[in-house]
């Protein structure tokens, strides 16, 4: 056994090791945190337009699929006559979701076998194809409608505030640009929208934007459609898991017309939440894990009403 003054001393000697690392560490982490939140300044400071821009660049980097986690979530979308939520799951393949309640009530053995049918269908490979081909066509009018923003309007900074987590948040309002010219017919809205959007410019990511048409906007000479005055859009995204970010809240209520005669009535506000973090699935295991997870939701309703 080693002799108790050298284990004394051997034991004083790591301590002042220690403190001094410590310190070191103390030093270090202090440094890092006031280079951050200079950094987070001086973002801040930037003019309106750059920040808009840096931060739809950020959006438009996940939509071109940088974003190298897949997710599972929940969605509750709320119509005027139904309120529907599902489990949403990530795959290389595509995003596939199922129903796991309609109006707060679980499935119906007849809904059950609906979703089945439907979902089924999926491993189809033709059947993935044209869902696949889909969400890619979503995902591409997004991404023009995202990187127009910093051109399609005039900015002006009104304030900022301290998010509970410490970020910095830039508070701005957004009207027309009269010299934008939309590069596409999702931006043609644009042109008669004005409101109100948030930057949080530590994490340099859109936070919020709540958009209204201050008039009627058409496409395509008004033959291929209108949307009337008073149409909003609202949108709230947060960082949902370590730094990913992605949309918690969504609000549409647009009216208008589609190639004159079609009435477009959109009412509906989706929320998403509980993002957990998948490994890569196929198309056979995504709908395998969808099932059992509506099979969880049922037993823990049927649990929750007794």
């Amino acid at each position: 056994m080693r002799p108790a003054s050298n284990f004394l001393r051997a034991a004083a000697s790591y301590y002042n090791r220690t403190m001094f690392l410590h310190s070191r560490l103390h030093l270090v982490l202090g440094f890092l945190l006031i280079s951050v939140a200079v950094a987070s300044a001086q973002e801040a400071e930037l003019p309106p337009r750059e920040l808009v821009r840096r931060a739809a660049a950020a959006e438009a980097r996940d939509s071109d699929g940088h974003q190298s986690v897949l997710f599972t979530y929940k969605t509750k979308s709320e119509k005027p006559k139904q309120t529907v939520v599902k489990q949403i799951v990530e795959t290389p393949e595509g995003t596939l979701g199922r129903i796991i309640s309609v109006n707060g009530q679980p499935l119906t053995p007849d809904q059950k076998k609906q979703e089945d049918q439907r979902i089924n269908r999926l491993l189809d490979p033709n059947e993935m194809n044209k869902k696949r081909k889909s969400q890619q066509e979503d995902a591409d009018r997004t991404l023009k409608m995202v990187r127009a923003l910093a051109d399609a309007f005039v900015y002006e900074k009104v304030g900022t505030e301290t998010a509970p987590n410490g970020h910095t948040l830039v508070k701005l309002k957004f009207s027309p640009d009269p010299k934008f010219n939309p590069p596409s017919r999702e931006t043609m809205v644009y042109q008669g929208m004005n409101g109100d959007m948030v930057i949080d410019s530590t994490a340099m990511r859109l936070a919020k934007i709540d958009g209204t048409l201050f008039k009627d906007v058409t496409f395509g000479w008004g033959i291929l459609g209108r949307l009337d005055k008073g149409g909003r859009f609202y949108v709230e995204q947060a960082d949902v898991y370590n730094g990913y970010w992605n949309t918690t809240k969504m609000t549409l209520h647009f009216v208008g017309k589609a190639l004159l005669v079609k009435t477009i009535h959109i009412e509906e506000t989706e929320t998403t939440w509980d993002y957990k973090p998948v490994n890569k699935m196929s198309v056979q295991q995504a709908v395998n894990f969808l099932k059992t997870e509506e099979t969880r939701a049922s037993v823990a309703n049927t649990m929750a009403a007794r």
